[in-house]
């Protein structure tokens, strides 16, 4: 009898716990099935939301890759033939060899390493040619991104040359919403620089130029302009212009081109008869009316002013990136050239006088 208690007893234990492993099987089940569910609705929601923020995803990738591709590869360019089409038997590595007017008008992908993976100076060099836009393009990003580049030694035998920016120009991330951050330590010669690229949402904003030098009242000759591209990027020509106060206000489009960060323009009432120490790009801004040329004036010397304006791209909305204003005060006289000493630019104080001027020179 008691043989058949420990049974009844053992056979219960046993249906017990049957019962309970099939009740933690099912719990386990409801529970995969609700987390399936709630990654399948959090999946959904997740493509919902990145319908509208999809850059906020993935921008680390992006700084990641770009710093991959502009480090690590030593970039080509597809050259574009008359009819606009790329020209790939014309394809070539040696894209730094070109100027900006014409890396412009074809394909480039940025690249700034030799096959040994160390730093290229003279692809360095080129960085100045290439436009912030073309360099969005260039390394694959998306159409909102804009970026900010730069190269600092930070380990050298010349103690001097330590922190040293070999390049530095972008859009400022202050401006933006969000933005990624990579950088990479690489060799150039026997010297060592961080490679820093930002990414970011803040805009690519109007580039920078200025007039630097100009001459109102030539005893001979032309009237011209000096503009220069302080930055480091190289900045497309097209959509800016050249605007006198006299007469109403006489302006014109400069021309088309692109001018490299650190190089100077002229424009002149006529090129022809235009000194030139150095200038990259002449533009004829006679024909139009805003320069004189021999016997016949633009500017006014005793009192007038220069606009240097920017159109945004596919918009009507111009910018004056600058305003030259002199007056009697000044006393303009014949063949004198004004030179830009820094400061507030409508005065004659910080503007520095030469007979002849440096057309040109940089």
């Amino acid at each position: 009898m008691g043989t058949n208690v420990h049974s009844r007893r053992d056979s219960r234990t046993t249906l017990q716990d049957d019962e309970g492993l099939t009740a933690v099987i099912e719990f386990l089940s409801a529970f995969v099935l609700f987390l399936i569910i709630l990654t399948a609705f959090l999946s959904l929601a997740g493509l919902q939301m990145g319908s509208n923020l999809p850059q906020t995803d993935r921008i680390d990738e992006y700084s990641i890759q770009s710093l991959q591709i502009l480090t690590g590869e030593s970039g080509w360019f597809v050259p574009h033939d008359e009819f606009d089409v790329r020209d790939i038997a014309n394809s070539t590595r040696d894209w730094h060899m070109f100027n900006a007017s014409v890396l412009i008008t074809g394909d480039l992908r940025p690249g700034l390493a030799r096959a040994s993976g160390e730093l290229e100076q003279v692809r360095l060099n080129g960085l100045r040619n290439i436009t912030e836009h073309q360099f969005v393009r260039g390394l694959g990003l998306p159409d909102w991104a804009s970026v900010n580049l730069t190269l600092t030694v930070v380990e050298s035998s010349n103690s001097s040359r330590v922190g040293t920016q070999l390049f530095q120009d972008g859009a400022n991330r202050r401006a933006g919403g969000f933005s990624a951050t990579s950088s990479r330590l690489l060799l150039l010669g026997d010297e060592i620089v961080l490679v820093t690229l930002e990414v970011h949402d803040a805009g690519r904003t109007s580039s920078h130029l200025r007039v630097t030098e100009f001459m109102a009242d030539p005893a001979l000759g032309t009237e011209w302009v000096e503009v220069e591209n302080p930055g480091g990027f190289a900045v497309n020509v097209s959509g800016w212009s050249l605007r006198r106060d006299s007469d109403n206000g006489i302006s014109s489009l400069i021309g088309d081109g692109a001018l490299g960060g650190g190089d100077v323009m002229l424009c002149s009432g006529r090129p022809s008869l235009q000194p030139n120490l150095g200038a990259d790009l002449v533009f004829d801004l006679g024909a139009s009316g805003v320069l004189g040329r021999g016997a016949i004036d633009g500017l006014e010397f005793s009192q007038d002013g220069i606009k240097l304006l920017w159109t945004l791209p596919g918009t009507l909305n111009t910018v004056t990136m600058q305003h030259i204003q002199w007056d009697p005060s000044w006393d303009i006289d014949e063949d004198e050239s004004y030179t830009w000493a820094g400061g507030d630019w409508s005065q004659a104080a910080n503007w520095t006088v030469s007979i002849g001027g440096t057309p040109g020179s940089r």
